[in-house]
Order: structure tokens, then sequence, then C-alpha cells
């Protein structure tokens, strides 16, 4: 099993756009996970089977949500809605004062 990056050891050169790309990725196998489980869940002879199956599906669709919050923010990134981080932004020797 290839060892999972952590935010620490993440090359200097990838993207944003990439980071949030292997993100949707992992959270894309893990909604299709717990979609399985809540199939196997659902058709379990177990008495609390139905519930559980319920919390897997809440799970996939909560996961959905963020894949699909991750993907809206690469969009507005690539159509330059993001402004530098304050203390990345050119800063103004006059700050708007008048002389």
């Amino acid at each position: 099993m290839a060892e999972k990056e952590t935010y620490e050891s993440l090359p200097a050169g990838r993207s944003l756009e990439e980071l949030i790309e292997v993100e949707r990725t992992n959270l894309m196998q893990v909604q299709g996970m717990a979609r399985v489980l809540y199939d196997v869940l659902l058709y379990s002879d177990d008495d609390d089977g139905t519930m559980h199956a319920d919390v897997a599906k809440v799970i996939a669709r909560l996961i959905a949500e963020s894949v699909d919050a991750l993907e809206k923010i690469v969009r507005r990134f690539k159509a330059g809605e993001f402004n530098p981080p304050p203390s990345k932004a050119p800063s103004d020797g006059d700050s708007g004062g008048a002389a």
C-alpha cells in the first residue's frame, strides 16, 4: 500500500489545483466505500442494519457534498476569484492618506 502524503511532506512544486484534486480523489474513494457499506448493511440480518445503513448513506452524501465544494473552489481559483493571502498581498506604502 502506498504511503499517504501528509501536508508536511507535500512537494513544494504541487499546485493548489493538484492538491485539491488529490483530496477529491480520496474523498470519492471513501464515498464509494460508504455506498457499498450502505448496501451491505441495508440487506443484513442484523436488527440495527437498516439504521446503520442510513448512517452510511448520510456519510456518502456528506462526502459527495465536500467533493462538489472542492470542485467549485478549483473553478473559482482558475477564474481568478481568490486574492493572495494578506501576508502575500502587495504592500502599499501609502495607505490612502492625503499628503
